[in-house]
C-alpha cells in the first residue's frame, strides 16, 4: 500500500504544481528549460483563466530569452494575440538576414503579432521583410502592413503588388494591404490591376475589393474607363488583347462601390452598349444595371425597364429587376408587372419578386395568380419563393411609415426583413442604423436570410452615407468584423459577407 500511497502523493504535488491562470503559465514558459515545456505553457496562456495582461511581462522574458526560435514564435504569436501594447520587444526579435527555417517562421510570426498590435513603429522593418527572399516572410509582413495602415507603406506594397518577380499570391496580398491602407496614391496601380492577368492568375478579386476599399478617389479614373477616356490603359489593354468591353464591364461594376451622381449618365449610356461578342454586351449591360441599383439611381428606371421587358435570358433579366427593386422608384411596377405576367418561371421569378419588394397591395393578385398557376404540384422551391413574395406584399399593405418598416427589420421571416431594408435603407436615417446593424447580425440559415442580410448591409451602407454615424458606427464596424471571423469558410455567408467587409471599412473611415 505504501508505493500505492506514495504515487498518489506524487500526483497529487504534481497537480498542485500546475500553474492555474495565464499569468502562472506564462512564467512557466519564461523561467523552464526545457523547450516542450516552454511550448506547452504558451499554449496553456491562450485558454487559461485570469488577467492575460500580467502575462506580458514574463511573454516578453520568453521571446528575448529562449535560444528554440519555435518558442520565440510562439510566444510572439500570443503576445500578437493579446492584443496589449506593453507588449516591447518584438521589432528586436525579427532576423533579417534569417536563412533557416525556424528563423523564417519566427519572422512571420513577429510580423503577424506586430500586425494585429498595429505597430507603427514596426513600419520600416515591416518593409525590409515586405522584400524578403522567403516568400511565406513577404505574405506576412505585407499582411501586418496592412493591419497597421501607415500611408508610409504605400511605395513598398506598390512595389510589391507590380513586381513581375514576387508570387502572384504576395502580389494579392499587397493589393489587398493597399486597400486596407485606402491611400489614394494606390489609386493608379489598383486600377491597373483590376486587367492585370498572368498564366492562370487573375488580380481583378482583390484590386476590386481595394477599390472599393479606397472609395471615391477611383471614382474618376473608373469612369474614365468607362467612357473610352483612357488612351494609356486602352493602349496597355491592347497589347495584352484584352476586349474593350471587358475594360467596361469591370469598371461598370466597381463603380456602384465607388462612384456618385456623376456616374449615373455615364452607367445608363451602357445599358445600350452594343459588342460583338454578345456574352461581353451582356456583361456590360448587367454590371451597369447592378450599379445603378446600387447608387439607387432614378434616372435609370425607364431604360431598365425597357431591358426587363424584352430580355429572355433569365440571369439578365433577374439582375435588370433587381436593380429597379434596389432604385425603389414606383414607375418601375408597369413594366414589372407586364414581365411578371406571362412566360415561362425562370423568367417569371425575377419580376415577380422585384414587385414583392417594391408594390404593395395592387401587386398582390400578380402574385395570387402566379401561385395559382403553379397549383397544387407547385415545386417546393417554387412555391416558397411565391410565399415570401406574399409575406413581403402583405408588410407593406400593414406599412405605411418608417417607424413600422424599422420594427419589421426583425420579422422571423426573411423575407419581411429583406422588404423592410429597403424600405428603411431609402427612407432612414442615423437613428435607424441600430435596427439595420442587428438585421445584418440576424443569424443565417436559408437563402431568404442571405437576401435579407445583403440589403440591411447595402441599407446600412446608404444610411451611412446620408448621415455618418460617427464612433456608433465604428461599434458596428467591430460587430460586423467579429461576424465575418465567426462565419469565415461557411459557403452560406460568403458572398454575402464581403459586402459586410465593405460596409465595415465605409463605417470606420466616416466616423
Amino acid at each position: 500500500m505504501r508505493p500505492l500511497a506514495l504515487v498518489c502523493l506524487v500526483l497529487s504535488l504534481a497537480a498542485c504544481g500546475k500553474p492555474s491562470d495565464a499569468p502562472g503559465w506564462a512564467k512557466r514558459a519564461a523561467e523552464t528549460g526545457r523547450t516542450e515545456d516552454k511550448l506547452e505553457a504558451l499554449a496553456q496562456v491562450r485558454t487559461a483563466p485570469g488577467d492575460k495582461h500580467a502575462a506580458v511581462p514574463y511573454l516578453v522574458v520568453a521571446l528575448k530569452e529562449a535560444k528554440a526560435a519555435k518558442v520565440r514564435a510562439e510566444a510572439a504569436m500570443v503576445l500578437g494575440e493579446l492584443g496589449d501594447p506593453a507588449a516591447a520587444g518584438l521589432v528586436e526579435a525579427l532576423n533579417l538576414g534569417a536563412t533557416r527555417r525556424e528563423e523564417q517562421e519566427l519572422n512571420r510570426k513577429v510580423a503577424a503579432a506586430l500586425g494585429e498590435l498595429r505597430a507603427r513603429e514596426a513600419v520600416p522593418v515591416l518593409q525590409k521583410l515586405a522584400v524578403s527572399s522567403d516568400a511565406y516572410t513577404q505574405v506576412a509582413a505585407v499582411d501586418a502592413l496592412g493591419r497597421i495602415g501607415d500611408p508610409a507603406a504605400v511605395d513598398t506594397l506598390v512595389g510589391v503588388a507590380t513586381s513581375p518577380t514576387v508570387e502572384p499570391l504576395t502580389a494579392q496580398h499587397a493589393l489587398l494591404a493597399l486597400g486596407q491602407i485606402g491611400d489614394p496614391r494606390a489609386a493608379p496601380v489598383v486600377l491597373k490591376m483590376l486587367f492585370e492577368e498572368r498564366p492562370g492568375v487573375s488580380f481583378f478579386p482583390q484590386a476590386a475589393f481595394a477599390a472599393a476599399q479606397i472609395g471615391r478617389p477611383m471614382a474618376a479614373p473608373l469612369l474614365a474607363v468607362l467612357q473610352g477616356k483612357d488612351a494609356a490603359l486602352a493602349a496597355w489593354a491592347k497589347e495584352r488583347s484584352v476586349l474593350p468591353g471587358a475594360l467596361y464591364a469591370k469598371a461598370a461594376q466597381l463603380l456602384g462601390d465607388v462612384g456618385g451622381d456623376d456616374a449615373v449618365a455615364p452607367l445608363v449610356e451602357k445599358l445600350t452598349y452594343v459588342d460583338d461578342d454578345p456574352e461581353v454586351e451582356l456583361f456590360v449591360r448587367v454590371f451597369s444595371a447592378e450599379s445603378l441599383g446600387r447608387l439607387r439611381a432614378k434616372a435609370a428606371v425607364a431604360r431598365l425597364s425597357e431591358l426587363v421587358a424584352r430580355e429572355r435570358e433569365p440571369a439578365a433579366r433577374d439582375r435588370y429587376a433587381e436593380a429597379l427593386a434596389r432604385i425603389g422608384d414606383p414607375a418601375a411596377l408597369p413594366a414589372l408587372r407586364t414581365a411578371a405576367g406571362a412566360g415561362e418561371w425562370s423568367l417569371r421569378v425575377g419580376p415577380l419578386t422585384a414587385l414583392s419588394r417594391l408594390g404593395g397591395a395592387a401587386e398582390l393578385p400578380v402574385v395570387a395568380a402566379a401561385a395559382a398557376a403553379c397549383g397544387a404540384a407547385c415545386p417546393r422551391a417554387q412555391a416558397d419563393a411565391l410565399a415570401g413574395m406574399k409575406e413581403r406584399l402583405d408588410a407593406a399593405v400593414a406599412c405605411q411609415d418608417l417607424r413600422c418598416w424599422t420594427g419589421k427589420l426583425a420579422d422571423p421571416s426573411g423575407a419581411v426583413r429583406d422588404r423592410a431594408a429597403l424600405e428603411v435603407g431609402r427612407a432612414g436615417g442615423a437613428a435607424e442604423a441600430r435596427a439595420l446593424a442587428d438585421a445584418v447580425l440576424h443569424p443565417v440559415v436559408s437563402d431568404g436570410d442571405v437576401a435579407a442580410r445583403y440589403h440591411a448591409a447595402l441599407a446600412l451602407g446608404w444610411v451611412a452615407a446620408r448621415a455618418p454615424l460617427g464612433a456608433p458606427g465604428v461599434e458596428v464596424a467591430g460587430q460586423l468584423d467579429r461576424l465575418i471571423a465567426a462565419e469565415r469558410g461557411r459557403r452560406l455567408t460568403e458572398a454575402v459577407n464581403e459586402e459586410l467587409l465593405r460596409v465595415s471599412t465605409r463605417l470606420r473611415r466616416a466616423k
